[in-house]
């Protein structure tokens, strides 16, 4: 089985056109040209609607069974050279095996897989590279050699799909509190505990509170390079994945909410902790909340993230950059007996500050 594929030709050579992540526009791969936005949607909007309209009417339900039964590959053509281009189910935006041509799956991107937004490329990869080499300096607790030795294995640009949540959160919250007040007269030290209840709720307002929509890829990972720049983001074209691989959802509306959600309970207890904490109180303990949503509603989205994976001593390691802002984080391997004589070392000062103040308070 084949599926409907297309590639973004050069208006002046007819060669493969690929988004340029340096430049913020699409870069012609034989002749150098440059076309920006505007032009590109002048050029080709109408022919992408009509490849999205096609791939949709195109896919029958028995393709779709058969798609999901294949499960690991599906096969497109390749518009420039007509090879098979062989992908993985999840996959919407690839590079032809054979001529290297940019192939974006349009079966991938219609119908309810169709994003509603997008936010560009504008990180390069030699910056993830960088940014790579930037993240490791001044961590001493890396093994001997690491920097020497640590050898990248792959750099790879991927749109990942997520779900943006916008909406009004009516949040309540309880808790106990506790005001202490501690003095000494002579050799006797006094506490006073005062206890009260504390109660406070709020209306407020969240937009396009993010969760990736692939199971593969881990969700801590992709929070740590979190926030991207919603002024970014525009309204989806396929033209962005030229060169650049993009994957389709596989976590339903649904579960994501249910991460959402999460976050956002999250981060309204603790705005209204931190309202209660400004009443000078020692110490303030939720004992309950509750959240009541209304107009809320998500949409569809591919951001830009650069992978990287490196491999030391036989281990690969993940390294991620946030293709829009170049926010990172990566795991890194940790040398046992530097951390080890680390832990040490704080337990010694610890103690000696614990022993230098026990003999002030006998003297």
């Amino acid at each position: 089985m084949q599926m409907q594929s297309v590639t973004y030709q050069c208006p002046n050579c007819g060669a493969a056109l690929e988004y340029s992540n340096e430049h913020g526009k699409h870069r012609c791969l034989f002749c150098d040209s440059m076309f920006d936005e505007e032009q590109i949607k002048q050029h080709f909007a109408e022919n992408e609607q009509m490849k999205l309209d096609k791939a949709d009417s195109e896919l029958t339900e028995e393709q779709r069974e058969i798609e999901k039964f294949t499960g690991a590959s599906a096969l497109y053509s390749c518009p420039n050279c007509g090879a098979g281009v062989i992908c993985s189910e999840l996959e919407a935006s690839v590079r032809c095996h054979f001529c290297h041509t940019p192939v974006i799956l349009t079966g991938r991107l219609s119908g309810e897989y169709k994003p509603d937004l997008i936010i560009p490329f504008v990180t390069t990869k030699d910056l993830a590279k960088k940014s790579f080499y930037e993240y490791i300096k001044g961590k001493f607790l890396l093994p001997n050699g690491f920097k020497k030795n640590a050898e990248i294995v792959d750099i790879s640009a991927l749109y990942v799909p997520y779900w943006l949540k916008s909406g009004i959160v009516n949040a309540r919250v309880e808790a106990s509190c506790k005001k202490v007040r501690t003095w000494r007269v002579g050799d006797t030290r006094y506490t006073n505990t005062k206890y009260y209840t504390s109660i406070r709720a709020g209306e407020m307002t969240f937009i396009r509170v993010p969760c990736d929509g692939s199971k593969r890829i881990d969700d801590a990972l992709m929070e740590s390079i979190e926030p991207y720049n919603y002024n970014g983001i525009k309204p989806f074209s396929m033209s962005y994945l030229s060169g650049c691989a993009a994957e389709k959802y596989d976590v339903s509306l649904n579960d994501a909410e249910k991460r959402i959600d999460s976050r956002i309970n999250e981060a309204a207890v603790d705005t209204l902790k931190a309202d209660m904490a400004s009443q000078s109180y020692t110490s303030v303990t939720v004992t309950n909340s509750n959240m009541h949503y209304k107009n809320s509603t998500a949409v569809y989205a591919l951001l830009p993230v650069w992978f990287l994976n490196y491999r030391f001593k036989g281990k690969d390691y993940p390294f991620v950059m946030n293709g829009q802002t170049g926010t990172r984080f990566g795991i890194l391997p940790v040398s046992k007996i530097k951390s080890f004589l680390f832990g040490l070392g704080i337990f010694a000062a610890v103690a000696g500050l614990c022993f230098g103040a026990g003999a002030l308070f006998l003297s």
